[in-house]
């Protein structure tokens, strides 16, 4: 029997920042044969200039002319840019699937105005919720269906260091600070619900400050509580460390990471690729391949989710569940 032919979806990318020189740019590269970035699109028109040179593709003049162009197959909205989510508005109205790596939690009108469109709507909305695609989620997951049984309790600590996953230092990096409890926050929240295969009862927050003199409303320090059906509890903390006032010392903390506790064992995560667990037969450490990367994983999920019309998860649901639990809490 002839081999099915792989489908080459044809991609139009909106925001060039770090996510995407550090994470989807070398993923799809190594995709070619599933994916074909045709058109970008940047707030910075030198920049999308620069990308598109370098890619062979054309640099778009704004957000319509790439959304309705007839050699884009999906957009890809993985940059906050100064216009916010009306690029996610453009390209639902486009019907177009939508691989969207914003916390939707920063805009609750767009995301209320939108909710009925792709509740009602086929069009594919994949939010990136990178954490379930790590290893050591994936790992975990086995081991909690295995070994380790339900799990029951999660306590972590998340550090981030003055700047958050859209901002770190790169060469064209688009410093765009969220508040903790929508980034990471909704990232974090969904990987509980991942872990647990639950939505939260209730979600409880604190918020505090690090650095004396700090306006009390400036946060960078959230304390999340969720719990579970049937008592299962997680506790995490967010906190973000300066290093204009730490200095060096930020580089000697103790390694953050996530602890679950299951009904026969227990797992200690350092995301992305380690998994110390023990059982009734001991310890046991591993570090796992971080290959195919985080990137691929999550762009073949969405191709599948694209080109073989499978159910897609995370999806539109997903992200506004989570996004309206931080809402709650703001």
């Amino acid at each position: 029997m002839a081999a099915t032919k792989q489908v080459r979806l044809r991609v139009g990318v909106i925001g060039l920042g770090r996510l995407w020189e550090a994470r989807h740019r070398p993923a799809l590269a190594r995709m070619a044969d599933r994916f074909r970035v045709t058109a970008v699109y940047d707030q910075v028109a030198r920049r999308a200039d620069l990308e598109a040179n370098v890619l062979g593709c054309d640099s778009a003049e704004g957000l319509s002319h790439l959304i309705g162009r007839d050699d884009v197959d999906v957009i890809y909205l993985l940059g906050p840019q100064w216009f916010g989510l009306h690029a996610l508005e453009l390209a639902a109205q486009s019907g177009k699937p939508i691989y969207c790596a914003l916390p939707l939690a920063r805009e609750p009108e767009v995301v209320e105005r939108l909710d009925s469109h792709f509740r009602s709507s086929p069009t594919t909305f994949f939010p990136e919720f990178a954490r379930r695609f790590y290893p050591a989620t994936l790992r975990l997951r086995e081991l909690l269906a295995t070994s380790l049984g339900p799990p029951r309790l999660v306590i972590g600590q998340v550090r981030l260091s003055g700047f958050d996953r859209y901002g770190q230092p790169g060469p064209s990096s688009q410093i765009a600070p969220a508040p903790l409890l929508i980034d990471p926050g909704t990232y974090l929240l969904d990987w509980c619900r991942f872990v647990f295969q639950a939505e939260p009862i209730s979600v409880q927050g604190t918020g505090g400050v690090m650095v004396a003199g700090a306006s009390p409303r400036d946060h960078d320090v959230e304390s999340l509580t969720v719990a579970f059906p049937d008592g299962a509890l997680a506790q995490l903390t967010i906190a973000r460390y300066h290093r204009g006032v730490w200095g060096e010392a930020a580089q000697h903390l103790p390694a953050p990471g996530l602890q679950v506790f299951a009904e026969r064992g227990a797992a200690w995560l350092e995301l992305p690729d380690r998994v110390v667990w023990t059982d009734s037969t001991g310890t046991h450490d591993e570090r796992l391949a971080v290959e195919p990367s985080t990137g691929e994983l999550l762009n073949a999920h969405f191709h599948r989710a694209v080109c073989q019309s499978e159910p897609v998860a995370p999806n539109w649901q997903d992200a506004v569940s989570v996004s309206r639990l931080i809402l709650r809490l703001s």
